[in-house]
């Protein structure tokens, strides 16, 4: 160790570069690394949902959820089986042992699904994604709203399905677009029975004409000269007239078409949930962030999008123009997760730079030396700055677990260079140089520097080992700590040496006051510092009256073991009276209420909305005494003014009794 240290003594201009590139480092790893409210937990578990519009709870359940559980029993891996039948829609929750392949997973489930004998008539193939529904987050609520009071945005589906959604999709760190709010368009064909009695026809004969008619089909190829020509037999609708011309029976009297028997439309599906927000009716887009994208980066270029969007021309202006509106199209903002990060990630920053602030300062009045305080204040900014570079490294992501780590480690990063440049100074009152000083007190201390690093850094150790969620959401706090840490012990064996050698000067008696009693001893600080006198008198003999209690308490045998069993009992018992509640996760504000509201089964859409316009009657104070969020409320109002950012505010309500507020 003595070699080494030598070696770094005469390397002075290496140390300064070495500690520059490793700060710009960090702060190049602070800029890339992803960004998120908590560490990424990955659990092993996959969900099946098949869709089979309007059928029942009970039909899903037998016909469907049944049949695939016969078979997704058999995976092997699985840990639980869970399923979820509502109207419309089968949800399977696949948890699976820790430590299974996701992807390999995946593939087991898709071939057992193979294994399903059939599905009834219009169910749609089963979805397999590698998601938790039970812990689906979304990052962001954006509505579509119409100024026009007398169009209903909920009939512009298709509209944000083929046109907006896409747009969204392609934003980097997106990986699921859902609407809400809205229904598609559908051709429908209103049968009229007492027609269908005077053909003879069934019911069932009508479907199977139509089934029949509504098809294209393949002719094959006919070849002439050098060119082949593709036959196809063209015969699936696209508007009310073309089906109206469809042949569905024929009989001794001629053919029968669809307009006999039927009134053909252009209509909506019918509404099975809606939304509203601060009593206006609008269409809700909602996004999921992609696996270890940086949430803030993805909110700035969603926003972006919205803006281009809705700028005067865009796409909205177009179709506002198109469907003949009083008035326009906007896409509003009304929950954005990245702000509650934001919050959160100033108040531990701010906690990292104060806690920062106040230690050197506590080692200011302790060491008294302006030189020797700012060698090991800059163990804090390069030991916490590098740490991120160490994070991205191991594929980790800047979160308050992680940040909170770092805000722990300010304490101790400091706690190397202390026993190092304490030691340096014993040896420069001793006589010696600053670099024979520098080069013998690192020297004498730098096995117990090491031994103090490894056993702080061991502590957290178990904690990589353990693959559970626990395991994987205080890992980036082990990690932190274990790598400032570290980086604080390379500080104190190089930095701190280097600088202690060339900043610090020869300690002799009777010497000129240092820089420390000439700043802080002057009349100014005298007058100000008055009315501390007695805490400062405090300071200068707390180290005699500490040696003093050590020397009295530590006399005699019985004396030892005295104190040591005092300590030990009132450790215990004060353990047992304070301990808190055990819990999982502490519990967190996040600056917003909401309320899950649960109907008697059976009510339709109608007794829902009625529901929800008594609710809204209640709390509609609450949001008339705040400006006004869209363009339809300043229309109906008389012009107040729209509130630019009230990014914080949420969907109220959602026509099919489940809350569409995003989850704590």
């Amino acid at each position: 160790m003595k070699g080494l240290v030598e070696f770094l003594l005469r390397q002075p201009i290496t140390i300064a570069v070495g500690t520059m590139l490793a700060v710009f480092t960090g702060i190049l790893a602070i800029m890339r690394v992803p960004v998120r409210m908590t560490p990424e937990v990955s659990s092993v578990v996959i969900a099946v949902t098949t869709n089979w519009e309007n059928a029942s709870s009970e039909e899903i359940e037998s016909d469907i959820v049944e049949e695939q559980e016969k078979v997704l029993g058999e995976v092997t891996g699985l840990k639980s089986m869970v399923s979820t039948s509502a109207s419309g829609q089968g949800t399977i929750r696949l948890e699976f042992e820790t430590g299974t392949d996701i992807a390999e997973a995946q593939g087991k489930v898709l071939q057992k699904l193979d294994e399903v004998p059939g599905y009834p008539d219009g169910v749609l193939r089963p979805v397999v994604l590698d998601i938790d529904p039970d812990s689906v987050d979304y990052i962001a609520w954006i509505g579509l709203f119409s100024t026009d009071p007398a169009y209903d945005p909920g009939h512009l589906y298709d509209f944000m399905d083929r046109s907006i959604k896409p747009r969204f999709e392609r934003i980097p760190g997106i990986s699921q677009v859902g609407v809400s709010g809205a229904t598609a368009s559908e051709l429908q064909v209103v049968v009229d029975p007492a027609a269908l009695a005077q053909r003879g026809i069934t019911f069932a004969q009508l479907r199977t004409g139509i089934t029949e008619a509504n098809a294209n089909f393949s002719g094959g190829k006919i070849e002439q000269g050098k060119r082949d020509f593709r036959i196809r037999a063209t015969g699936r609708f696209d508007t009310p007239e073309s089906a109206g011309d469809m042949i569905v029976f024929r009989d001794e009297a001629g053919p029968v078409y669809l307009r006999d028997v039927a009134e053909i439309r252009n209509a909506w599906k019918e509404p099975t949930s809606w939304v509203r927000s601060r009593g206006q009716r609008g269409a809700f887009f909602n996004y999921q962030l992609q696996r270890g994208a940086n949430l803030l980066e993805t909110m700035r270029l969603l926003n972006e999008e919205v803006a281009r969007l809705n700028e005067p021309g865009g796409l909205l202006a177009e179709k506002a123009r198109q469907l003949g509106l009083d008035g326009t199209l906007e896409l509003v903002q009304t929950y954005d997760a990245s702000t509650y990060v934001e919050d959160a990630f100033d108040l531990v920053r701010s906690n990292l730079v104060l806690g920062g602030i106040l230690a050197t300062i506590t080692l200011l009045f302790f060491l008294r030396s302006l030189r020797a305080v700012g060698i090991i204040a800059i163990a804090i900014p390069v030991s916490t700055i590098a740490s991120f570079t160490v994070l991205v490294m191991l594929g980790r992501s800047i979160n308050i677990i992680s940040l909170a780590g770092l805000a722990f480690a300010v304490g101790m990063v400091v706690d190397n260079a202390i026993v190092v440049i304490e030691n340096i100074f014993r040896h420069l009152e001793m006589g010696k140089k600053p670099l024979d000083a520098a080069r013998d007190g690192t020297v004498e201390v730098s096995g117990a520097v090491l031994a103090s690093t490894l056993t702080t850094a061991v502590v957290f150790a178990p904690i990589l080992l353990i693959e559970e969620q626990a395991g994987q959401l205080f890992r980036d706090i082990a990690l932190a700590l274990m790598a400032a840490v570290s980086l604080s012990l390379v500080d104190s064996l190089t930095i701190g040496p280097v600088a202690a050698g060339k900043w610090l000067t020869e300690q002799t008696s009777g010497g000129p006051p240092s820089l420390f009693d000439r700043v802080f001893g002057s009349r100014l600080f005298a007058i100000l510092g008055a009315p501390f006198r007695p805490f400062a008198l405090l300071f200068e003999k707390m180290p005699d009256l500490a040696a003093g209690a050590v020397a009295r308490l530590t006399a005699t045998w019985p004396r030892r073991l005295t104190v040591i069993g005092s300590f030990s009992l009132v450790t215990i018992v004060g353990t047992a009276i304070l301990l808190p509640p055990l819990d999982y996760l502490p519990g967190g504000n996040r600056n917003l209420v909401f309320g899950l509201l649960f109907p008697p089964p059976g009510y339709n859409l109608d007794a829902l909305s009625k529901m929800g316009e008594r609710i809204e009657k209640g709390i509609e104070p609450l949001w008339e005494a705040t400006p006004d969020k869209y363009g339809i409320e300043t229309r109906l109002s008389g012009g107040r003014m729209v509130m630019e950012d009230k990014r914080r505010e949420i969907p109220l309500n959602d026509g099919s009794g489940k809350s569409v507020l995003p989850p704590k």
